[in-house]
């Protein structure tokens, strides 16, 4: 007959492995002007709260401050949220069901008019939550090198990092499915000669990836097997025939991971009615 204090332990060791037997869940979403100006956020929480992830990062939360995003996140089931601080403008959150760590909101080279990221730290990862500048890759360049200036630090030092968000730039793997979106590229060229500030395409005509490779080139990984495209969904196009959306559609949201985040890691990009109807984004969803 097994000691009492023997049979304790085992019951404790079982415990312990059938908790950690589930996926760490991770998930980005931009929930579009504050989730449509909070017209849509009773629907954004019902949906997020049926996910039941573990962490979420959050961009656009246009109206929302530290206790409105806590507020928020209590409903779809996390006891803790941070929010980038700052006035106005649409700042990126980050939730969990563990505590947060907020340890730096990132100002590249101390310039307010580009985008700032947020680095947290919770269920022992780094998390750096970004959401890049919509209309030009030069600023982007800025901003991603900001980034890159931090997380390099923690990979050399062996932590597990996610970089995750709305990255507003497309990867180098995408580059055979965007040439063949035609109407896309189309749209993006003739904003470019409608206002000189907006800036798609590099200097060889090609649409710029340097964003993604400065992470990538770093150690970064994205974990996606089968890619797919995040944006823009069916909220500002209902009427739209299919093919026609199909050929606006384009990958701008990514989880990205360091490599000692990657075996066993799954990417997934939740579709349903209700995500069609609540941003103009598509969340995406990793397991680890």
């Amino acid at each position: 007959m097994l000691h009492t204090s023997l049979k304790f332990f085992l019951i404790v060791l079982f415990s312990l492995s059938s908790l950690y037997a589930d996926p760490l869940q991770v998930m980005t979403y931009n929930v579009w002007l504050g989730f449509n100006k909070k017209q849509t956020l009773p629907a954004g929480i019902e949906w997020i709260a049926a996910q039941n992830v573990d962490v979420l990062a959050l961009q656009e939360l246009k109206g929302f401050n530290q206790q409105r995003l806590a507020d928020s996140a209590k409903k779809w089931g996390h006891d803790y949220a941070v929010i980038f601080d700052r006035k106005g403008g649409f700042p990126q959150g980050l939730s969990s069901k563990t505590p947060i760590e907020k340890l730096a909101q990132i100002q590249p080279e101390g310039n307010p008019s580009l985008r700032g990221t947020l680095h947290c730290k919770a269920a022992g990862i780094h998390f750096f939550v970004v959401h890049f500048d919509p209309h030009n890759y030069l600023n982007r360049q800025k901003e991603v090198a900001a980034v890159a200036a931090a997380v390099q630090p923690l990979l050399a030092a062996g932590e597990k990092v996610i970089i995750l968000g709305d990255f507003n730039a497309h990867s180098i793997a995408d580059k055979t499915f965007l040439d063949g979106q035609t109407a896309l590229l189309a749209k993006l060229r003739a904003k470019e000669i409608e206002k000189k500030s907006i800036r798609a395409f590099d200097a060889d005509g090609e649409l710029d990836t340097s964003v993604l490779q400065a992470l990538f080139d770093i150690g970064m990984i994205d974990p996606s097997g089968t890619p797919q495209t995040t944006f823009p969904s069916r909220i500002n196009f209902p009427d739209t025939p299919q093919a026609e959306f199909d050929g606006l559609q384009q990958r701008l949201d990514f989880i990205l991971v360091s490599e000692n985040l990657q075996p066993g890691s799954e990417t997934e990009y939740p579709r349903d009615a209700a995500v069609e109807a609540i941003s103009d984004h598509y969340p995406v969803l990793l397991k680890l």
